[in-house]
């Protein structure tokens, strides 16, 4: 009857042990997390606030000192920047042949896309939805029409309008009734069907330097 019984208090102790040693890896995780996303949410305000300018080639001092590697944030070379201020959005983008460019690290300029600096042109950016952290795009069904976009490319602010918010099958392609207008089409997964997929079609209504 003994033995039992310190049988049963082990194992209390070893399931106490498994539950704080879960919720630490949780907390450590949400934590690691919040720290990316907060570098890379800094590298785009940074994109914002230091105009482009020519690269010039830096000289570096070499030191036989040999310093622990501390591994950081992965840094991408931005080319511009979208800002949704309706959900608190603010992400870098990068160039569409940049292999960096895909949902699975980034929100992703999609093929045959056009730069808002072309007049006319269609730029079109996905992103995943869900609770992962790439899941960038996760707030985007709360735009709704009139919300603004905005673009920073090559110095110039880009300002857009929501004109259209629908789903449509996910099959891999997307529709979109285009004119002669400068176009942002965002899309990600909807989170109430798997099967469809979000698009939301914005106007350019004005630009600006910044």
């Amino acid at each position: 009857m003994i033995k039992k019984e310190k049988n049963k208090s082990r194992f209390s102790i070893i399931g106490s042990f498994l539950i704080i040693g879960a919720t630490s890896i949780f907390l450590f995780y949400n934590i690691y997390n919040f720290y990316i996303n907060r570098a890379e949410e800094k590298q785009a305000e940074e994109f914002i606030n230091n105009p482009v300018v020519e690269d010039t080639p830096v000289i570096e001092e070499t030191t036989e000192e040999v310093k622990e590697e501390v591994k950081q944030p992965e840094t991408y070379n931005y080319v511009g920047v979208l800002e949704i201020p309706k959900i608190n959005f603010k992400r870098g983008f990068l160039d569409i042949k940049d292999k960096n460019n895909n949902v699975n690290k980034n929100i992703q300029v999609l093929e045959n896309s056009a730069m808002p600096n072309v007049n006319g042109g269609l730029l079109v950016i996905a992103g995943h939805s869900g609770s992962g952290r790439v899941a960038f795009f996760r707030n985007l069904y709360k735009l709704k029409e009139n919300d603004q976009i905005y673009i920073y490319y090559e110095n110039i602010k880009y300002i857009y309008q929501v004109q259209k918010y629908y789903e449509e099958t996910k099959d891999g392609d997307i529709s979109i009734d285009k004119n002669s207008e400068s176009t942002l089409v965002l899309t990600t997964c909807s989170q109430t069907d798997k099967n469809k997929q979000i698009v939301i079609v914005s106007k350019l209504i004005d630009k600006t330097n910044y």
